[in-house]
């Protein structure tokens, strides 16, 4: 499965300290078992799930909002450490629904 790092992504994995091994590993995980991980509701497919953080323990770890597409790819959209949120803001969950629609437009 191909697996897609949006900037979002990228720019939330690295203020959060996580290199491209940390990033990679998260991803492969992910695409093992892409549909292991709940559905946001509102959010049109797009799944969350959670991953450690280094030196923080299970408590202090992070979340990870992707979506799989039906062309066999896993988009990597955001990602957000548990401490500072719960879930995405309003104004994230729009950004992400328009990505979403981006992203179906360009597969067409």
């Amino acid at each position: 499965m191909r697996v897609v790092r949006l900037k979002p992504y990228l720019r939330a994995m690295a203020r959060m300290g996580l290199d491209d091994a940390a990033m990679r590993a998260i991803e492969l995980d992910l695409a093992a078992a892409p549909e292991a991980h709940p559905v946001m509701k509102g959010l049109r497919g797009v799944r969350k799930a959670r991953f450690a953080l280094p030196g923080r323990g299970k408590s202090g770890g992070g979340r990870v909002i992707y979506f799989v597409a039906v062309r066999s790819a896993i988009y990597m959209m955001t990602a957000y450490p548990k401490n500072e949120a719960d879930d995405l803001s309003p104004k994230q969950r729009k950004a992400v629904l328009a990505a979403i629609e981006n992203l179906k437009k360009s597969e067409s």
